[in-house]
């Protein structure tokens, strides 16, 4: 049976690069390193332990067991961790019965007595509802999928903070940027999570549909659905929902 292969690790510099971001967020947000970036939330998240959690975030190496290994330390973590509706643990056969595992393959691989296959893995990360390779990627790789998701979560929040940022300006002082009243600034918000090739061409779009719009109408505060024949004409809209700076 083929054993579950290893994930390339993730270079130091990308997983740096995250923890940047995600700590530029946090302070935009008013909240410090400690609150966005908290080890013991990670850890639950990605399934590193704890210890690995703290010296990742801080750029230290913290070595690297062997795909078994690591294969066991996550499981150990989701079977404690993912409980019942009554707070008890999955048994080894309501757990076999609902990933469609064999009772004795359960108890072998938590008991660590049996490799794991991409099959295992697959079903017991559907069975845990945990993403495509939460138990057989590095650590490094592991944490940063985690805090793809905490920049996610900020990322919107950061988003819905500026629309009403926005929305205020636009009652009570200066009219809101360019940008903002057409509703383009939730795209260039997103436009973090993206590779620099896609976010590069995102932007120019950007800039482009900007300068066409400023060039083909009298009022930019008209708004974008005025203009005959275009996108966002059809949609009567911007090309995205909301999105001002705040």
């Amino acid at each position: 049976m083929t054993e579950a292969s290893p994930v390339p690790p993730v270079p130091v510099p990308r997983l740096a690069a995250v923890v940047e971001r995600v700590v530029g967020l946090g302070a935009k947000l008013g909240r410090g390193r400690d609150e966005v970036l908290d080890p013991e939330t990670l850890n639950r998240a990605c399934g590193v332990p704890l210890d690995v959690v703290r010296a990742l975030l801080q750029g230290r190496p913290a070595g690297e067991p062997d795909i078994h290994e690591r294969f066991r330390q996550r499981l150990d973590l989701l079977h404690e961790t993912h409980r019942k509706d009554d707070g008890r643990k999955y048994s080894h056969g309501e757990i076999a019965r609902e990933s469609g595992i064999s009772r004795q393959q359960v108890q072998a691989l938590l008991g660590g007595d049996r490799r794991p296959t991409m099959d295992h893995c697959s079903r017991l990360e559907r069975f845990f509802d945990r993403p495509a390779g939460f138990l057989q990627s590095e650590d490094a790789e592991a944490l940063d999928c985690a805090l793809a998701g905490v920049e996610k979560r900020l990322l919107r929040e950061y988003q819905e903070h500026s629309e009403r940022g926005a929305l205020a300006a636009a009652g009570a002082g200066p009219r809101p940027s360019l940008y903002a009243r057409h509703g383009v600034d939730g795209i260039a918000l997103r436009a973090a999570l993206l590779p620099d090739g896609a976010r590069t061409k995102l932007l120019e779009w950007l800039d482009h549909y900007m300068d066409e719009w400023t060039d083909g109408c009298m009022d930019p505060g008209e708004g974008v659905g005025a203009r005959t024949g275009g996108p966002a004409a059809a949609q009567g809209g911007g090309p995205a929902a909301g999105g001002g700076r705040g």
